[in-house]
Order: structure tokens, then C-alpha cells, then sequence
């Protein structure tokens, strides 16, 4: 987890309305921490059956799928997250949405969370990610991405900021 508070129902909010799910696609969020994030998806209307959250820790796992038994919990490292999916699902990822602190990360790691996201959404797809700091968490060109805040919100405790990544042009 990222801070001690949960986010706030305006981050929520603000990542809901950047969250992509077609009728034949899934959202998938890497680090379902306490859920807040997994709520406002259900809230967005998507359904738990078309959630999947991977959360590494057992804790929180169990939490979660206390909490949210409709939804698809995968307590595993989100890097697995093809091989887990397979390939009826590899695709068909309208958005990642990533709760993990990646600031916290070193480089190798975030380079795998983010090849991880794009070895399950489809060609042109994109990841979102919140941060608590102004500018993009994510060292761009290091990672092969391009980023572009998509939103901010004061009223989370510290205010927030919503960024989208989508794959750099070679």
C-alpha cells in the first residue's frame, strides 16, 4: 500500500471514470490493497465477475474475498498475470488499473509490472496508475511509455493524481 488512508471516494471516482470495459473485455487491477478501488469499479457497474485483482499479500487477499466474493481475487504476483488469465482473456483487458506503490519499486521491478500489463491488454491499450505526487511516477522513457495526467484530485488525503500509459512509438 501507497498511504495510510484508503483512497478517498474522489479517487475513486476520478480512476472509475477512466476505466475502459467493453461487453466482451475485463478490468484487471494489480494490488487490490483494502479494496477501495475494487468498489468503485463494482459502483462503475461493472460486474464482479468481469473484475480480476491480484493481490500478493495473504492478508489482504482474504480480505478482499471476504469482501468482495463476486469478484475474481487472485492472491498471486501480478507479473503471473498472463499465465494466469490464459489465453481466453489475454486481450481482452479494457484497462490495468495499478494500486501498487511503483515509486516504491526498484526500476527492474516496475519494468515487469509494466510488461506485465501489456502482455494482457490488447494492441493500443493502456494502463492507469494513481500517485500521490504532481508529476508522473513512472520514468517514461526507461519504461517504454508514454503518460499523461488524466486527472487530479485535492480531496484525497494527500491528493492524488490519475495517470494513463500507453506504449511509446519505436
Amino acid at each position: 500500500m501507497g498511504s495510510v488512508t484508503p483512497s478517498s471516494g474522489a479517487l475513486c471516482r476520478l480512476i472509475g471514470e477512466q476505466v475502459l470495459c467493453g461487453p466482451d473485455q475485463v478490468v484487471v487491477e494489480f494490488g487490490g490493497g483494502t479494496g477501495a478501488i475494487t468498489k468503485a469499479l463494482l459502483q462503475r457497474g461493472i460486474p464482479g465477475n468481469r473484475i480480476f485483482t491480484f493481490e500478493i499479500d495473504d492478508h489482504l487477499s482474504r480480505f478482499l474475498r471476504g469482501h468482495y466474493p463476486d469478484v475474481n481475487v487472485v492472491h498471486d504476483d501480478c507479473r503471473k498475470a498472463a499465465d494466469i488469465l490464459g489465453p481466453e482473456l489475454v486481450g481482452k483487458v479494457g484497462t490495468v488499473v495499478i494500486g501498487i506503490p511503483m515509486l516504491n519499486l526498484p526500476m527492474r521491478a516496475q519494468k515487469e509490472v509494466v510488461e506485465a500489463c501489456f502482455r494482457i491488454l490488447p494492441e493500443g491499450g493502456r494502463f492507469v496508475l494513481y500517485t500521490y505526487g504532481l508529476v508522473s511516477p513512472l520514468n517514461q522513457r526507461a519504461l517504454g511509455v508514454k503518460g499523461k495526467r488524466l486527472g487530479f484530485t485535492p480531496l484525497n488525503v494527500p491528493p492524488a493524481s490519475v495517470w494513463g500509459y500507453w506504449k511509446a512509438k519505436p
